[in-house]
């Protein structure tokens, strides 16, 4: 007897029950029950066929990053968005992943798709009003969409091949209907030999990525005024420039990437408010990441420029807060670099922030924001800190 064939399960069947699970459970997280059966079966099918797929990147050219560097880029970014997210009107969460796909066509669909064409429309329509694109709450999370692109694009910045910038108006987020693709470009940097204390040093001119084209730059120019130089002609704006030692010793000391730099001082002379304090024909320029101040760039003119020479930890010698610290310790500079407390290690590796005797001693000497920042950063990175007994017992040995 002939066995009969066994039936091929249908794919797209499966796929479509799935997905509205899904829209269901999203319609429930953002504006409660009972507005997702109010959708018919056409209007449901219509937001499948048109479902937003998962992000997709896009190099422009061969020599935007290695295979290697792509991964990576890739892999920052499923990380970024997967550890993301989107909070409701309604006080639920949605993964930044799920929004940027399943929530978006919801969202899109109701918008754009669905006026007076059903029953249920007008309800719909006035329930997800709230989320609709020209309102606070969807610029909000769009911003926050776009900044975390632009952390994955900071960590394959290089001082000489350039910066990577990541285009974001194939993203749905951005344009209603595009299919989730990033194109990520390398810009290249102006880079040039500097004198400085009688040695040739490289130098890379720092811009902010225009806005009007891709792959150009544009360059603030800086009046004294603005770095505190008061003994200058205040009339002359130079542009701005980096040592590859400033950014290293960036990097190294914050265990950030070196790309934040450029952004940071970029984004600062042209938007923010600079803070810094001068001396010695120095300006020592504070440096924030987010809300939290880590240090000083250390900036001095040169032929017409203006060059960051390096970074100072909030800790290191040189600065207001190193002083302090100095003072009010008799800590040695090797007992702060074998301590780890000349960099960001030291109050990620052990909870100096839960060490009453610690905290007071740091937040004295002005360094109360690294205890803020490692309490933010070190749960986000997973990071669980040691007693900072290890410190005590360095010091008992060493005394």
């Amino acid at each position: 007897m002939k066995r009969k064939a066994r039936k091929k399960p249908d794919t797209k069947a499966m796929q479509r029950k799935a997905f509205y699970a899904r829209i269901r459970t999203i319609c429930a997280k953002m504006v409660g029950g009972g507005y997702f059966e109010l959708f018919p079966e056409s209007s449901l099918r219509l937001m499948f066929a048109n479902r937003y797929p998962p992000i997709k990147v896009v190099l422009d050219g061969k020599r935007v990053m290695t295979d290697g560097e792509a991964v990576k880029y890739r892999r920052s970014l499923v990380e970024l968005f997967s550890n993301r997210y989107v909070e409701t009107l309604t006080g639920e969460r949605i993964s930044y992943t799920r929004f940027l796909t399943d929530a978006l066509v919801l969202i899109h669909h109701i918008q754009y798709g669905i006026a007076d064409r059903f029953r249920g429309s007008s309800p719909l329509m006035r329930a997800f009003a709230p989320y609709f694109t020209d309102g606070g709450w969807y610029g909000r999370w769009k911003d926050e969409a776009l900044r975390l692109m632009g952390v994955a694009d900071i960590q394959l910045y290089d001082f000489y091949r350039g910066t990577v910038r990541s285009r974001a108006d194939g993203m749905a987020i951005v344009n209603p209907g595009g299919r989730n693709v990033i194109r990520v470009y390398r810009v290249g940097h102006q880079t040039m030999l500097q004198d400085i204390d009688g040695k040739k040093r490289v130098i890379a001119k720092l811009g902010v990525p225009s806005q009007k084209e891709i792959k150009v730059f544009d360059w603030p120019l800086l009046r004294p005024s603005e770095l505190g130089f008061e003994d200058m002609d205040d009339s002359v704006a130079m542009p701005l420039y980096a040592q590859q030692h400033a950014l290293n010793r960036f990097e190294e000391r914050t265990s950030f990437p070196s790309g934040y730099v450029q952004a940071f001082l970029t984004n600062l002379f042209a938007h923010g408010t600079p803070r810094f304090q001068f001396f010695g024909g120095r300006s020592l320029l504070e440096c924030y990441i987010g809300k939290h101040k880590v240090g000083y760039f250390v900036i001095t003119p040169h032929d017409g420029k203006w060059i960051v020479r390096t970074f100072l930890f909030l800790t290191n010698d040189g600065t207001p807060e190193g002083r302090r610290l100095a003072e009010l310790t008799d800590w040695q500079r090797m007992d702060r670099k074998h301590l780890m407390v000349d960099r960001m290690d030291a109050f990620l590796a052990y909870d100096i922030s839960g060490d009453a005797g610690l905290r007071k001693l740091f937040v004295k000497a002005g360094c109360g924001s690294l205890l803020r920042f490692a309490d933010e950063v070190g749960p986000i990175a997973g990071i669980t800190p040691e007693s900072a007994d290890y410190i005590y017992k360095y010091l008992a040995k060493v005394r």
